[in-house]
């Protein structure tokens, strides 16, 4: 049996990298071998399989996306900055993941993409923290209902950054965020979370990148 001279983290690595640049269906078995320097036997060895191979790049994925979002409460003033500096840098990480690795992920692996996102459960339970602790400090309305809210704002988020719903207006993701997810965060601010929200927002709003053209 071949010593493998480069360990399981790193391709899996190397993998991670080419699906989230150029899609998951472009890379196939046989070159990934060839950028890990490796046999495609070993490859195999290793994984079973492509489907295998991208459960492991999938959570990997999942856990580096959730853990940055996580810091980000530690360095913020209050849950308005706190929800829109994590809806910024969230679109920010998605705006540099090729669509192709979606559709794919869609098309070719709907499993998986299910197992990842019961994987990430917590992150619903990061954001209803942040809006209940927004109503209990006066900065959200009272009465707004944390569930609905959280699916409203998963629905914006997912139209904008995975099912390219808007993609024929060819807007800059700057124009999209203003126009849905800023608009709604409005409508949950008290009058108190509304002049918190005026302090933040253009400057995020300016930082968030354009979309890529995708091939």
């Amino acid at each position: 049996m071949p010593v493998t001279k480069i360990s399981k983290k790193e391709i899996v690595d190397i993998a991670l990298t080419e699906f989230l640049r150029d899609g998951i269906q472009a890379l196939t078995i046989k070159q990934l071998s060839e950028l890990a320097g490796i046999s495609t036997k070993t490859v195999y060895r290793l994984f079973d399989d492509k489907t295998a191979l991208l459960r492991i790049c999938l959570s990997e994925h999942y856990a580096r996306f959730t853990e940055e979002l996580f810091e980000i409460p530690s360095n913020t003033e209050n849950e308005v900055e706190t929800f829109l500096s994590v809806i910024h840098r969230a679109v920010t990480l998605e705006f540099g993941i090729n669509q192709k690795f979606y559709s794919d992920l869609n098309k070719y692996y709907p499993a998986l993409q299910n197992e990842a996102l019961l994987a990430i459960g917590r992150l619903h339970l990061f954001f209803s923290d942040i809006v209940d602790q927004g109503k209990n400090n006066g900065y959200f309305m009272p009465d707004i209902n944390t569930g609905v809210l959280l699916i409203g704002i998963q629905k914006l988020y997912s139209a904008i950054t995975r099912e390219n719903a808007f993609g024929a207006l060819q807007l800059s993701a700057q124009v999209l965020i203003q126009n849905t997810v800023l608009v709604y965060l409005r409508g949950m601010c008290t009058p108190l979370g509304l002049q918190n929200l005026k302090r933040y927002e253009r400057s995020f709003c300016k930082e968030v990148a354009k979309p890529e053209t995708n091939p």
